[in-house]
């Protein structure tokens, strides 16, 4: 890939090798502007799964536009075209990027590890936990599963690799017990009254969320929004037409919901946290953890 086209497309697909040629970007004194380079994160967590022996594939690599002149999270250096070329890759400075590195290592039919890697304006946000190979969709389970340099609960960068690091140390053991979670929601069965009431409290949550700070459904983030709650309804309604499905388990439920979750359909920042409270409020209802 040599060129992007960010007027047209909000969101360019992009490897390893790509990224790294895009335009570094550094404070006055010629060190990163946020500590480190994107493309150094992943570097990094590469670099932890190869001291484990570990087999990963860094998967590709989502760069995305926004509409914030503040803030922009893309920038092309017109003085970089000169050289390079009209919307060469050498001239963009691209501030949110998204990938994963998927572990192979004990992974089945269905699912394998998976860290989530997402920087962006606010800061670097890590996750680990279990994919859904087929379709992608995350699964992280626990608060603790997520690390940040940013927020409430901001830890420093070091602190999130010494994190990562313990998870590929115990990396067998933490994906039995997620398994262990994934394997229960497949034997909790719902029907479709059971369904539309879940649709009800996230719809509630969403509203609590936007307009009411003091309600006891109000929650750090969403689990989903209310275009992507639309849409989950929608496609519950779809299966059950096509498919005369009268129930769901609560496994395909979490599917169809996290499979609206990925960088080309939604704020990358927003990835990890609706993630992780998507699980909370299936936990909190349906689940005895």
């Amino acid at each position: 890939m040599n060129t992007f086209n960010f007027d047209k497309n909000k969101v360019e697909i992009l490897d390893f090798s790509t990224l790294k040629r895009t335009h570094k970007e550094n404070d006055i004194y010629g060190n990163p502007l946020r500590g480190m380079y994107h493309y150094q994160v992943i570097e990094n967590v590469a670099e932890l799964a190869d001291n484990h022996n570990l087999n990963y594939e860094i998967e590709e690599i989502f760069a995305t536009q926004n509409s914030s002149r503040q803030s922009p999270a893309v920038v092309i250096l017109p003085q970089v075209e000169e050289t390079y070329g009209k919307n060469a890759v050498e001239a963009h400075i691209l501030r949110k990027v998204y990938t994963t590195l998927k572990i192979s290592d004990l992974q089945n039919g269905e699912t394998c590890g998976n860290v989530v890697i997402a920087n962006h304006q606010d800061g670097l946000a890590l996750a680990v936990g279990q994919r859904v190979m087929i379709c992608k969709n995350q699964c992280i389970l626990r608060a603790d599963n997520i690390f940040q340099n940013f927020g409430n609960n901001k830890i420093t960068e070091s602190q999130m690799f010494k994190s990562i690091d313990n998870w590929f140390l115990n990396f067998a053991e933490y994906r039995e017990k997620d398994l262990r979670i994934l394997e229960r929601m497949k034997q909790i069965e719902l029907a479709r009254r059971d369904i539309f009431e879940l649709i009800g409290l996230l719809t509630a949550i969403r509203v609590a969320n936007d307009n009411l700070k003091n309600c006891s459904l109000t929650r750090g983030n969403y689990p989903l929004n209310q275009a992507q709650i639309s849409q989950f309804t929608e496609n519950i309604l779809l299966e059950s037409i096509e498919n005369g499905k009268e129930s769901f388990t609560l496994w395909e439920i979490y599917n169809i919901a996290t499979h609206l979750q990925k960088p080309d359909k939604m704020e990358i920042q927003n990835i990890i946290p609706q993630n992780f409270e998507l699980f909370n409020v299936i936990k909190e209802k349906y689940l005895e953890l």
